[in-house]
């Protein structure tokens, strides 16, 4: 079986989570540990959505939970997004492209961490 996830660690206390196939109830479990560890361990943590297929409401709940735990804890949680429509549609439907800090390329995802947790970074670039 092909892992759905892969994660990097581009500096320390930085983490991206990368997400491919789809990602549905049967993830969710193993979703919300990850992303509760990687905000424990990092300081930013960012999850790219460019390499799923799908996503449901099971993945958004994890992560405006993981966002709101970002912000408890005054770290730095992005959402990269991709381009695959479906996804961002699900995204956008949900309210998630209004809510979470998003970015369009890793190097926007993982630029200007200084800047407080609340502020949303939402230019396309």
């Amino acid at each position: 079986m092909i892992d759905l996830v892969e994660i990097t660690y581009p500096r320390p206390r930085a983490c991206v989570i990368a997400l491919h196939g789809v990602h549905d109830r049967v993830t969710a479990e193993r979703m919300e540990r990850l992303l509760h560890e990687a905000l424990a361990l990092n300081d930013v943590v960012v999850v790219d959505v460019g390499g799923a297929d799908f996503i449901d409401s099971s993945l958004v709940r994890n992560l405006l939970v993981a966002d709101r735990r970002a912000r408890e804890q005054e770290k730095v949680f992005r959402l990269q997004m991709g381009t695959a429509p479906i996804i961002r549609r699900v995204l956008e439907l949900s309210g998630v492209v209004e809510t979470l800090s998003l970015a369009y390329t890793r190097d926007e995802a993982l630029a200007s961490v200084n800047v407080e947790p609340s502020v949303k970074s939402r230019s396309r670039g």
